[in-house]
């Protein structure tokens, strides 16, 4: 990462939240999810992607669920009735099926569906500050 580089502030919250999962928050995702990361990836930072799978595979707090049949049918039954698309409801299922009701994400769809969307709130958490600090160190300027 290069000196001097500027984050918007959802892209330092975002680090953050893997930051928190890498220390001691104990996560969950969908195999959807960390394929859409490596789609993404592939198209815009494609020497980012060992990087990422490493990364995710040291993370022993983070669990991640693969979808069922019956999570894609939830979605495939509910989808249009929220503002949500296929991807997000199929993971929707799949928290249903595990009880989470809390989320990152800046989606604010998931409010309409009765799960906590927790993602603007972070920047008020005093570890918040010292990663910060830390991306300073690093070089980093954080637009907030």
């Amino acid at each position: 990462m290069s000196a001097g580089r500027k984050l918007k502030l959802d892209e330092a919250l975002s680090g953050y939240i893997l930051f928190k999962i890498s220390r001691y928050e104990r996560a969950l995702t969908t195999t959807l999810v960390k394929d859409e990361v490596l789609i993404w990836l592939s198209r815009h930072r494609a020497s980012a992607l060992a990087k990422f799978l490493n990364s995710v595979r040291m993370m022993p707090n983070l669990e991640i669920v693969v979808p069922t049949m019956e999570d894609e049918k939830f979605a495939v039954e509910n989808f249009g009735k929220y503002s949500l698309g296929i991807s997000d409801l199929i993971n929707l299922g799949v928290m249903k099926r595990l009880g989470v009701n809390e989320i990152y994400t800046t989606d604010k769809g998931f409010e309409n569906v009765g799960v906590k969307v927790v993602f603007s709130e972070l920047k008020s958490e005093s570890e918040f500050e010292e990663f910060l600090l830390e991306l300073k160190r690093r070089g980093y300027e954080v637009k907030t």
